[in-house]
């Protein structure tokens, strides 16, 4: 596989593979033996994953999967230590249409959001030299209330309740996040006032 090792980023689309793979009469019969040796993982048409590559993260491949699109909600507000049980599907925030993508990599969701809202709140995270988008925490968890369905809370009071019981996050990491975040998300004009009370509750848990 010495023709791909000089590839920066181990998830890779067809047409990238076919031009490495250039010096080959037929480039797709060269991939197709690659994924018989399983050299290459298909994640699905048309993108591949190099298999005897370092392994890349879950989150980079969420990010190539389906886009525009960052990780966040359950996922992310996992890896950054809020959410006290383990997650198992990657939860991605996307432009377009929702969707579930089902790899031998595991299971990744998408869920849409208009463009206002989803421009604010992402950070992008440097891993093993790679990076990939991601939702800040403040962002993870708006997206998480934002796409709950039927999700009806009326004060600042019944928001930390939803938080800490029905979501049981982490209270002591709730009061290191930016409350004035979900003010800014808040003004996006997306499920506004959803956002208002979360930030209000987070005033509420750091005083």
């Amino acid at each position: 596989m010495n023709h791909l090792e000089s590839l920066s980023n181990p998830v890779i689309n067809h047409a990238t593979l076919a031009s490495v793979l250039g010096n080959y009469a037929r480039p797709n019969d060269k991939i197709s033996e690659l994924i018989a040796k399983h050299q290459l993982v298909p994640l699905k048409r048309g993108l591949y994953l190099i298999a005897d590559s370092q392994q890349p993260s879950r989150e980079l491949i969420a990010n190539h999967l389906h886009g525009p699109s960052y990780v966040s909600r359950h996922w992310a507000l996992g890896y950054y230590g809020l959410l006290t049980e383990q997650v198992s599907v990657v939860t991605s925030m996307c432009l377009g249409r929702s969707r579930q993508v089902e790899t031998a990599r595991g299971s990744f969701h998408y869920q849409a959001i208009p463009a206002s809202y989803y421009s604010v709140g992402i950070d992008s995270i440097q891993q093993d030299k790679i990076a990939f988008m991601m939702a800040t925490p403040e962002k993870a968890l708006a997206d998480l209330l934002v796409s709950t369905r039927k999700l009806r809370i009326q004060s600042s009071n019944a928001m930390m309740s939803y938080l800490e019981d029905d979501l049981r996050l982490d209270s002591d990491y709730l009061i290191k996040l930016e409350a004035s975040c979900f003010y800014d998300f808040a003004q996006q004009g997306y499920k506004s006032k959803l956002l208002v009370f979360l930030g209000k509750a987070i005033e509420d848990c750091q005083n």
